[in-house]
């Protein structure tokens, strides 16, 4: 039983899979910010907008700060020399308000506000200015926008992830940060949403700075670590103040990113090509598509191997697999295996002597081993033999005999086809069997007396 992939781009850079549904995945490092010292710089990198008509800045953000006010502001990422060059995300008070600013070369300030921000949990921001509008981009859709106009030609201003400089006055982040990209064009709808599914992509032109904050072990012992890698190779920015250690000031866990999709692998499962690679088993398997606008979308395949369970117990002519839930098709296996017509539930009475088997559907298909009936006629409700009582029991389980038998073997089995509980009687017409201990469900209780089995169906409640 195959599975059938469809990838495609729906506005965002997203994976379909047939009967599944894909959720996010691939845990990425991130940067937490103290509040009290930490702080990225990366000097001068103003250069990388000198000139630009448009510009976007974006980054996914995790604040912690539930009452922010001067001069607790927390800043995100940006530029800022209150002067000729402000281009930044900040929160203000109340602490749902972000805050985007442009200030252009001729001093001209435009400021945007959204009052959408939530405290601890991750959620993308974007500041897009397009050359006449500002922008702030919440989750993938523009949410406020105000007039704004001109360049910035400052090439001496430090860009900042975790502080937005007032003057002399840091506003530094208690949050976390990651991805941080800087780009030289105005990022539309659906480049945001791509953002959002997989992060830039690091051949795009665009690009001017991106701060993945990938580096380091998540929690652990960081403090060879010094600066903070720009993957387009133009300004790493320095690490201020962290401690580069422990749960907090430190690379720590970052944004779930990407798409994962988990399905199961079935013995008779035929090949398939996912992305670059050929899934031919259990496994984790990564593919990386391209969408029109240049964003990567990574997407992971999880297949575990499928389990099905063919256990079948036999009274007599009586077969019943334990599977359920499930779909049944009994077979002949003196018959090279054929189907009996109307033989699809978990009971089988054989009608005449012979082999039998079931295919068992629990998504994936298997076969159990053929079972040889030599008598027929004796089945599970051949209630001269035996009784239970109550039905469904709870603490205990009466089984009752026809006559006095010597000795008298009684199995418990689970729905997986296990033997959970096993007793030997002697001598005895009546049984009181101890079933407290089960946990709640079906069971079959296996009875052998006098060289006769009998499979009876009980509820534990």
């Amino acid at each position: 039983m195959a599975s059938t992939y469809t990838l495609c781009y729906i506005t965002s850079c997203c994976a379909m899979v047939f009967g599944l549904t894909p959720t996010t995945a691939q845990t990425q490092n991130a940067l937490d910010f103290d509040g009290v010292n930490d702080l990225v710089r990366a000097p001068a990198a103003s250069t990388q907008l000198v000139g630009a008509t448009s510009c976007s800045l974006t980054c996914w953000v995790y604040p912690r700060n539930a009452a922010p006010a001067y001069p607790d502001f927390d800043g995100f990422a940006g530029f800022r020399n209150e002067v000729d060059a402000d281009f930044y995300l900040l929160q203000i008070a109340p602490f749902n308000i972000i805050e985007g600013r442009l200030q252009n070369s001729d001093e001209e300030v435009f400021t945007v506000t959204y009052g959408g921000l939530v405290l601890n949990t991750w959620q993308h921001l974007g500041l897009v200015y397009n050359g006449s509008m500002l922008a702030i981009w919440y989750n993938g859709v523009e949410v406020a926008s105000v007039p704004a106009n001109g360049i910035i030609t400052d090439a001496s201003v430090p860009f900042y992830v975790g502080n937005v400089q007032f003057q002399s006055v840091p506003f530094l982040l208690n949050g976390r940060m990651d991805e941080v990209a800087l780009f030289t064009r105005a990022l539309v709808a659906d480049e945001m949403e791509c953002l959002m599914a997989s992060g830039p992509s690091i051949t795009d032109p665009d690009l001017a700075l991106y701060y993945r904050c990938d580096q380091g072990t998540p929690g652990g012992n960081n403090t060879a670590i010094s600066t903070l890698t720009d993957l387009t190779g133009q300004v790493n920015g320095n690490l201020e103040g962290f401690a580069l250690t422990g749960a907090t000031s430190n690379f720590v866990q970052g944004m779930f990113f990407g798409t994962t999709i988990e399905d199961v692998w079935c013995d008779d499962q035929i090949a398939f090509q996912f992305g670059d690679e050929v899934v031919n088993g259990p496994g984790s398997y990564t593919a990386t598509f391209t969408s029109s606008s240049g964003c990567d979308s990574t997407v992971v395949l999880n297949m575990f191997q499928g389990e099905v369970n063919t256990n079948v117990v036999q009274n007599g002519s009586l077969l019943i697999s334990t599977a359920n839930p499930a779909t049944w098709q009994w077979v002949d296996c003196d018959n090279n295996n054929a189907p009996i017509p109307g033989a699809t539930g978990q009971y089988f009475q054989a009608t005449a002597v012979g082999n039998y088997a079931v295919i068992v559907t629990q998504g994936c298909s298997a076969m159990s081993d053929c079972r040889e009936v030599t008598v027929v006629g004796i089945g599970e409700h051949d209630r001269t033999f035996v009784s239970l009582s109550p039905v469904p029991a709870s603490e205990a389980l009466n089984v009752e005999l026809a006559t006095t038998s010597q000795p008298v073997r009684v199995t418990v089995i689970d729905m997986s086809g296990r033997e959970v509980q096993q007793n030997t009687f002697a001598n005895t017409g009546r049984v009181r069997l101890d079933i407290a201990s089960l946990s709640e469900g079906t069971y079959f209780l296996r009875i052998e007396a006098e060289e006769r089995t009998n499979v009876l169906r009980f509820v534990k409640e």
